[in-house]
């Protein structure tokens, strides 16, 4: 029998940082061309990372009757599929997986928003459940995004300049991973819970049009501040109108958790800060001192969830120099509200209230669902005996397998410790 080509080296690859990459070229199980940028898994390499899909497939069809096939990677080849087997076997023909080009992708489909998050869940509980054996540092990042109802993205630690890389932050107190767009899931106590409703009253704040400005002023803490910023949405058919979108005043606002909104509430709309001449025709000329009370009409109002059940207030008086005090959630205002927390080193982690550090994450997966006419996608439907039955939602997942096996052989030292002491 032949031996496996495994050419060991004591030298790492040059001009490369990324751990993983450094440990598989090591250890034999591959190379790397830095001048295309190119992955290439020699024998070894090649074995292990098809070992871990196996067993990932192997998991998915045993848990989650999730189907492996062998055709093209594109939606129209594998939606054919569940339009043609869906009226005669059903459930079975619902979900299918394939391997293509170093990624394992999965199709779904399903009767409702709830039913897709469901089913979305119970295959990243299934891929969690094999990437821990090889990556123990694995876990989901729960984003908001456009065009989605619910996304998931798996990532482990890095180090800066690995492949497949994103920004994010971890709490060093909990190790708990999150990035800028991570979708706020935790109860917060509304500013000022314990107070009673004051009167809302105009106060004279001259030149104050930034919220440092404003609480140097008035000798308050930022949290007691609505921050507000204004938009253009702009329609597919070219109508524009203004959006006012208002957060917590120690807080900032997350771009793409705002598109994510506008796409739910104005489906296909562009959005732009919105202009000074913009402002004023609405407004008039108060740059810096708009707030949510008498708001002109046509002006669309969102606001974050951290402003829920807040009382008391200091916002924009609507006119220059003037601010308003004791403005409370419901008595005063109560717009539609969204998440739109933007995530920033230094904030309190939201599991412990240790403050967030920056921290270099590998991507692994993802995994979402969202509504086929949100993305304007056909809808799976068949007719039987019974009528039409329709399939709505839909979810997807791909796993990165050469994301994988880099974090695999990064992790290696990790794994070994963690089985050598795992019965301490």
């Amino acid at each position: 029998m032949r031996e496996l080509f495994i050419p060991e080296t004591k030298n790492p690859p040059a001009k490369v940082r990324d751990a993983g990459l450094i440990a598989l070229v090591m250890e034999g199980g591959g190379a790397y061309n830095s001048k295309s940028g190119e992955l290439i898994l020699l024998p070894i390499g090649r074995s292990t990372l098809n070992s871990i899909a196996e067993d990932l497939g192997e998991a998915l069809l045993e848990t989650n009757g999730i189907q492996q096939i062998d055709c093209s990677d594109s939606d129209e080849s594998v939606s054919s599929l569940a339009e043609r087997y869906v009226r005669d076997h059903g459930e079975k023909a619902l979900s299918w997986m394939l391997v293509s080009g170093r990624k394992l992708k999965l199709w779904g489909w399903a009767k409702d928003e709830e039913d897709a998050k469901m089913r979305a869940s119970s295959a990243a509980d299934t891929i969690r459940s094999i990437m821990e054996r090889y990556i123990p540092d694995f876990d989901y990042l729960l984003e908001v995004s456009p065009g989605t109802v619910n996304r998931m993205v798996g990532v482990c630690r890095t180090g800066k300049g690995s492949l497949h890389e994103m920004e994010g932050l971890m709490c060093p107190g909990c190790e708990t991973y999150f990035h800028r767009d991570s979708a706020y899931v935790y109860e917060t106590e509304p500013v000022n819970s314990g107070c009673g409703m004051e009167d809302v009253r105009d106060v004279h704040t001259p030149g104050a049009h930034t919220i440092p400005l404003l609480c140097e002023q008035l000798g308050i803490d930022p949290s007691q501040t609505l921050k507000a910023m204004l938009y253009t949405v702009i329609s597919p058919g070219g109508k524009k109108s203004l959006l006012f979108a208002m957060i917590r005043g120690d807080k900032n606002i997350s771009i793409n958790k705002l598109a994510a909104y506008i796409d739910s509430k104005f489906r296909g709309a562009v959005f732009r800060k919105a202009e000074s001449e913009e402002i004023v025709s609405s407004f008039g000329e108060v740059a810096g001192f708009c707030g949510p009370i008498g708001v002109p009409e046509g002006v669309h109002m969102v606001a974050d969830r951290s402003l829920v059940g807040g009382k008391n207030f200091v916002v924009g008086g609507n006119r220059p120099d003037y601010h308003r005090t004791g403005c409370c959630w419901g008595r005063d205002f109560e717009p539609d509200t969204a998440d739109l927390l933007l995530f920033e080193e230094s904030m309190p982690c939201p599991e412990c209230g240790t403050p967030m550090v920056p921290v270099q994450l590998r991507k692994i997966c993802t995994i979402e669902c969202y509504g086929s006419e949100m993305r304007g996608e056909s809808v799976l439907s068949c007719r039987d005996k019974d009528g039409e039955r329709r399939w709505p939602y839909r979810w997807k997942a791909e796993v990165s397998l050469e994301a994988l096996i880099l974090s695999f052989y990064e992790k290696k030292e990790k794994r070994l410790r963690n089985e050598i002491f795992k019965d301490d």
